[in-house]
């Protein structure tokens, strides 16, 4: 049998491959603060981890909607896609800031720097 994989799909697969390692960065996140601290610790891992990790997924789904035939339609997707990503990232900080303003700033900060990093690693995940 030889199914056939929806349009985009191979394109789509490394790129998954890096969500999933970032996603994966968070629980990890999460669970050395919940362990090394406390609970509260861990939330505010989990919030930083999220800050990173959501508006990395809606960049990844804006550029990938643009048409690949379209090289100015995926410029632009790049353009507005990455502007609006660092607009997103310090809008969540500061709702955090105002809604918990007790939150633990390391561990919130420091899970937001784990998460980012996963992307030094990036060729060695879309490599295959």
């Amino acid at each position: 049998m030889n199914a056939q994989l929806p349009r985009g799909a191979s394109r789509l697969r490394p790129v998954r491959r890096l969500l999933l390692a970032q996603a994966g960065m968070v629980a990890v996140a999460v669970a050395v603060a919940g362990l090394a601290v406390d609970q509260t610790a861990a939330v505010a891992a989990m919030l930083g981890g999220l800050t990173c990790l959501l508006p990395q997924v809606w960049f990844a789904w804006r550029v990938f909607a643009a048409d690949p035939a379209k090289p100015a339609s995926m410029l632009g997707a790049l353009y507005i896609g990455e502007a609006l990503k660092l607009v997103s990232i310090a809008v969540a900080f500061v709702a955090i800031f105002r809604v918990w303003p007790e939150v633990p700033p390391l561990p919130l900060i420091l899970a937001f720097i784990a998460v980012q990093t996963v992307h030094w690693f990036a060729p060695l995940l879309l490599e295959q």
